[in-house]
């Protein structure tokens, strides 16, 4: 056999195998570089709070015509660490630094889909609510609030492993069957950090406290052991009554929130002694509904998109105490819903306007009064919220500005703002600014000295 047909055969196949593969394979990502600059505080100077760097791969193989594979990595570093030398800023670079344990994988999942039947296999995000900047019905995940409700929400979800199954018995009807058997903790920003909750710093420098005058104070973290009968399951049915969408919604299993139990308190001299706090998950319902209504037809409404999300959480635990103290923790009922109005105007500016309510089944509980959860404020049964968000653009929709008002009912709320620039094809600009006010106890208040402008670049392939 001549060298040429023995080349031909071993390279032929191979050339055959990588056009198969090329043909089959799609990918896209994007590498970033984001500055956060805080631009108040009590010394009335700047400060860098991060200098986070972002690489970011999505890439999808498509087996068959049924089944596809999707993995999805992303890995960052934050130089802000390096470039600052503080000892309460650089404690914070194990958590904050950059990308922890296994999370540098954000999906990684199998995909079947048919015309009736959609399987996804392996970790992933589940979407449940479209609010703007609250959650409502988007309860299924977890939520990495390191930096507040901030970015997108996209990119603070948590994934899971998980099954979903979609079925559609007929059509614009789809029924929704999750199974989470992985479990992951929500989490917020460690004390002292640029947008650490109020309840957390404040306990640390009370520890501090404490022990300078011979208390002691342990944390002990209880989370439930990853095993299939904890699994968390939920079921939503999606489905047209007339032109509008509805779904209804059922979730059960662990809180993805761990709530503060004190579990011992041995007194020394007043609040000082020996404290052992837990934190704990705990089993609870949410059943929801959400719709979506668009008019097209002529009269007052036309242009108009009427939607709203409601969730009722059964024994979510609550946080009660005085003013500043938290005192006890009890699992009650919680009601929430919010309305949203949606219209576009002059073409391209399009507005969002939403109303929310958050309900406490019990104000009081043995003597004691519902409070904030992030800063120990004290909260009225009802808490009314307005949120606004305007968005356009200009130049052929290469410069795209957005701002988001969320005001509650105590005078606190947040702005932010921000506008993307298309610089070319593939590399965007990002700059915007965030601005909190309100009482010191309140969720915004608590940031009011916190302001940040930030500024990104992002190149995409």
């Amino acid at each position: 056999m001549s060298k040429a047909l023995i080349i031909f055969l071993v390279v032929f196949p191979i050339s055959v195998f990588c056009a198969q593969i090329e043909n089959n394979l799609e990918y896209a990502g994007y590498i970033k570089s984001e500055t956060w600059v805080k631009t108040n505080n009590d010394n009335s100077h700047l400060f860098l709070s991060a200098f986070k760097n972002t690489f970011d791969l999505e890439v999808e193989y498509k087996l068959s015509n049924e089944w596809t594979l999707f993995v999805h990595p992303r890995y960052f570093y934050d130089f802000a660490y390096d470039i600052r030398d503080e000892a309460n800023f650089d404690k914070n670079q194990f958590k904050m630094g950059h990308t922890q344990r296994t999370e540098w994988l954000r999906d990684c999942y199998l995909d079947f889909t048919s015309d009736k039947l959609d399987i996804r296999i392996g970790k992933q995000q589940v979407v449940w609510g479209q609010a703007d900047g609250l959650p409502f019905l988007d309860r299924v995940m977890p939520f990495d609030l390191t930096y507040y409700w901030l970015p997108d929400f996209a990119d603070i979800r948590i994934p899971l492993w998980m099954v979903k199954i979609e079925y559609s018995p007929w059509l614009n009807s789809t029924l929704q069957f999750l199974l989470i058997p992985d479990f992951e903790a929500s989490r917020s920003a460690p004390a002292h950090a640029p947008f650490a909750f109020k309840a957390n710093t404040a306990w640390e420098d009370f520890k501090a406290i404490n022990a300078s005058s011979g208390g002691t104070a342990s944390t002990t973290i209880y989370r439930p052991p990853k095993e299939f009968e904890n699994s968390r399951v939920g079921l939503r049915w999606r489905s047209m009554m007339g032109d509008m969408e509805y779904t209804l919604n059922w979730l059960y299993g662990y809180s993805n929130s761990a709530y503060t139990y004190t579990d011992s308190f041995t007194p020394i001299i007043g609040a000082i002694g020996h404290y052992k706090v837990s934190r704990r998950h705990k089993l609870m319902h949410l059943v929801g509904f959400s719709f979506n209504k668009s008019f097209l037809n002529p009269g007052p409404l036309e242009g108009w998109t009427i939607r709203g999300e409601f969730a009722y959480l059964h024994n979510e635990p609550t946080y009660y105490g005085t003013d500043g103290s938290r005192k006890l923790t009890e699992r009650t009922d919680k009601y929430a819903y919010v309305l949203g109005f949606d219209k576009s105007f002059f073409t391209n500016w399009a507005f969002s306007l939403q109303f929310c309510q958050f309900i406490h089944d019990k104000k009081t509980f043995k003597g004691y009064q519902v409070i904030n959860a992030y800063t120990y404020g004290l909260m009225e049964k009802i808490e009314n919220t307005l949120t606004l968000k305007v968005a356009t653009d200009f130049m052929h929709q290469r410069l795209k500005p957005e701002v988001l008002i969320i005001y509650g009912d105590d005078n606190d709320g947040r702005i932010s703002f921000k506008t993307k620039y298309e610089l070319k094809d593939n590399v965007w600009f990002t700059f915007g600014y965030y601005h909190f006010w309100g009482p010191p106890r309140g969720s915004n208040g608590q940031f009011r000295n916190n302001d940040h402008f930030f500024c990104e670049v992002k190149y995409t392939f």
